[in-house]
């Protein structure tokens, strides 16, 4: 099943009550989805608060047309997950993902090669654009964006 989020498309009144209605529409949700990435209750609540204090400094950003305000946060949220990643796991994409990371935890990077788990991590939990990882890899970026295309295929066959 394929749904979108939205927005209502209308700013309130105040910032606050923008953070708010976004914070009341969207908090467990992305809670839930960084909880999974950092697996501490206290943790996920705390990457939690500094997304949504980012947010009121972004509120326009939310409320243009087209906009998915849920997949922003989202997105917000993962690139405050990298420096966790590149703390905890030493991960990066000019080397190897170790075998013992979180992320190796994951029952679908487990099945991704190790070139995969690079490319991916760094489009999906890093935010770096193909072109970003390919001049990083030294590869072309018609060759980043098939081996993504290869983790998604491998992320939708493994359900």
């Amino acid at each position: 099943m394929n749904t979108q989020l939205h927005t209502s498309g209308i700013v309130g009144g105040s910032k606050l009550l923008s953070v708010q209605n976004l914070y009341n529409s969207y908090a467990a949700m992305l809670l839930g989805y960084i909880f999974e990435v950092v697996k501490n209750r206290q943790v996920a609540e705390q990457y939690l608060v500094t997304v949504f204090n980012d947010a009121a400094n972004e509120l326009d950003e939310f409320y243009k047309p087209g906009v998915n305000a849920f997949c922003r946060l989202q997105l917000m949220a993962r690139k405050k997950l990298a420096p966790f990643f590149e703390n905890t796991d030493g991960y990066s994409t000019t080397g190897e993902v170790p075998d013992n990371t979180s992320l190796g935890k994951n029952k679908f990077i487990k099945q991704m090669t190790n070139e995969q788990q690079l490319v991916f991590c760094g489009a999906h939990w890093q935010g770096k654009t193909t072109s970003k990882i390919a001049a990083e890899l030294g590869r072309p970026d018609d060759d980043i964006r098939r081996i993504l295309k290869e983790c998604f295929t491998i992320i939708r066959s493994s359900k």
